[in-house]
Parts: C-alpha cells; sequence; structure tokens
C-alpha cells in the first residue's frame, strides 16, 4: 500500500451551517493555515514499587481546532442555482457574528481531499476571534475554538 503525501490546502476546517434548506458542511475559504490539537490529562500513578521512574495513568481528553485567513467579503452574487457566495461561504464575518450570538458550532477538521480521508468532527465554541489589517497586503483573522463533548471520526466518501 503507497502512502500519500497530504498537501496543505487539502487539511482544513468546515463547518456545517444551512444551505438550500439542508444542513451542509462549508469549508472555511482563504485559509492559510489551520490547527487541530488533541490534549489527554494524564495523573500521576508512581508507588515506591515503580523505582525511579514516575508512571502515569491516562485521564480525560479535550480537543482544539484553529485557523488564519485571509478576510474576504461575501456579497450577494449569484455563486449557484437559488445560492449566493454569503449562503455557500463561511467568512471571518460569519465566525465573528456566531461567537457574539455564544453560538455553539458543529465543525469539522479535513485530513486530505481524497476519498477515504480522515474527518473529524464535533461541537464546538468560538472562544478567540482575532481580526488583523496591515498597511499592506491582505486583513486575516484568526480563531480558535475549543471543542465541547467528544469528537467522531468518519472517512470522506
Amino acid at each position: 500500500m503507497a502512502l500519500t503525501p497530504v498537501k496543505g490546502k487539502d487539511v482544513g476546517l468546515a463547518v456545517q451551517k444551512m444551505v438550500a434548506a439542508a444542513l451542509k458542511y462549508v469549508l472555511v475559504g482563504c485559509l492559510t493555515d489551520s490547527t487541530f490539537d488533541v490534549d489527554t490529562e494524564t495523573d500521576e500513578a508512581t508507588c515506591i514499587a515503580s523505582g525511579v521512574f514516575k508512571e502515569f495513568i491516562g485521564g480525560q481528553s479535550g480537543w482544539t481546532m484553529g485557523g488564519t485567513l485571509n478576510v474576504r467579503q461575501a456579497t450577494n452574487d449569484v455563486s449557484g442555482p437559488g445560492l449566493t457566495d454569503a449562503d455557500d461561504n463561511v467568512t471571518a464575518e460569519n465566525f465573528l457574528d456566531m461567537q457574539l450570538a455564544g453560538t455553539t458550532v458543529q465543525i469539522r477538521y479535513q485530513i486530505g481531499g481524497a476519498k477515504g480521508s480522515a474527518w473529524y468532527s464535533g461541537l464546538a465554541i468560538i472562544t478567540k476571534s482575532s481580526f488583523k489589517g496591515q498597511l499592506k497586503g491582505v486583513a486575516t483573522y484568526a480563531i480558535s475554538l475549543q471543542g465541547t463533548g467528544p469528537l467522531t471520526k468518519t472517512l470522506a466518501p
């Protein structure tokens, strides 16, 4: 079995939203980087018989996701039958609105773009929105999401 390298452009965040009266995952466009971290707590379980090395047992796990994207404005230009680009895109402005509304979002991290690629999804709270505008270049937006509850792994069809 051959191992195929995964390009950075095939890794990223998708958010579940209503598109044309159906819930769909929409890839967050213009991502310049993305992160997906899973942490597991450990508890020390050392006893006298352990000798000179500490022993640990695994505890609870938690996860975070985030990324930086170039800021784009979604207008109401038609992007498909019955859709506008504001319908079928997720922008920095959408994320900020969700955060201010206290919305818990269904998020998915996609590792690869081919059939059988791993997708990890779960509910998350937007914990930080950070806009950066500079004199030269495109404005950027960084987002941090704290997972709440379990992750579910599925494979891309």
